[in-house]
C-alpha cells in the first residue's frame, strides 16, 4: 500500500489500549487498590464508593479537571483534594510511587499498540488522550510515544475531550482535509464533535481490533 501523506489515523488511550471492563483490573481497579494500600481505614468503602470519591476530587473550585492542568501547583491541589477525602497520611511522593505501582498492573492490548505501530508506514499516526500528567509516564510505556507523528494530551493542551477547543488543535496542526482524519475512541461523547467538524470515526474498544482494523483499511483504500 502507497503511503498516504495526506492521511492520519488518531487514537483514544483509555478503553482503546488500556482496559476500562469491570472483568479485567482497570483504572478503576487500580484507584481502589491504591486508597487501600494508604489508608487502610477506606476498606469499609466500596469500590463503587472509593471511585465516586476520587472523581469528585478531579475538579477544582473553577471546574477544571485534573486532566486540563499541568502545573506542579495545580497537582499539588488535586492531590491534597484526594489526601483530605480519603484521610491519607502520606505525602505526595509517597502517593505517587504507590499510583506507579497500581497503575503499571492495569491490563492493556499490546494488539491494538502493535497495530497502530504498523500504520507508521501506511499512513500519518497519532493520539489523542484525556490524560492527567501523573499518567504520562504509564502512556509511553503501552504507546512509546515517540513512534507516533502527533501525540496530544489533554493536560498538555489545557482541553479534554469532548470540549471543541481540543479538537480544533488537533485539526490546525494536522492541517489536512477533514475527511482524512480518522479517529477511534470507544466513547460516543468524544466523537460527536469531530463527526460535526468532518472527521471519519471509529466508536471501538480494544477488544474490537478487527472492527478498527477493518475499518482503517477502508479508510486508507
Amino acid at each position: 500500500m502507497k503511503y498516504k501523506e495526506n492521511k492520519i489515523v488518531i487514537f483514544d488511550w483509555g478503553g482503546v489500549v488500556e482496559s476500562h471492563f469491570q472483568s479485567e483490573y482497570n483504572c478503576y481497579s487500580a484507584k481502589v487498590d491504591i486508597i487501600n494500600r494508604l489508608n487502610e481505614q477506606t476498606r469499609i468503602l466500596d469500590a463503587d464508593t472509593i471511585c465516586k470519591k476520587w472523581a469528585e476530587c478531579n475538579y477544582d473550585e473553577k471546574g477544571k479537571c485534573i486532566s486540563e492542568v499541568n502545573s506542579k501547583e495545580d497537582i499539588q491541589k488535586w492531590f491534597e483534594r484526594i489526601k483530605l477525602k480519603f484521610d491519607l497520611k502520606c505525602d505526595y511522593n509517597e502517593f505517587y510511587k504507590i499510583y506507579q505501582e497500581e497503575s503499571n498492573e492495569i491490563k492493556y492490548y499490546k494488539d491494538v499498540v502493535d497495530f497502530a505501530h504498523s500504520l507508521k508506514n501506511e499512513c500519518k499516526i497519532g493520539i489523542l488522550s484525556n490524560l492527567a500528567d501523573i499518567d504520562k509516564e504509564r502512556i509511553d510505556k503501552h504507546y512509546d510515544l515517540s513512534k507516533f507523528d502527533y501525540v496530544w494530551l489533554s493536560f498538555e493542551l489545557t482541553y479534554r475531550k469532548p470540549k471543541k477547543e481540543i479538537y480544533e488543535i488537533v485539526a490546525n496542526d494536522c492541517k489536512l482535509n477533514p475527511n482524512n482524519i480518522l479517529f477511534i475512541d470507544d466513547k460516543e461523547e468524544n466523537l460527536e464533535v469531530p463527526k460535526e467538524m468532518g472527521w471519519k470515526v471509529i466508536q471501538a474498544t480494544g477488544h474490537e481490533l478487527e472492527k478498527i482494523k477493518n475499518k482503517v483499511y477502508e479508510f486508507l483504500n
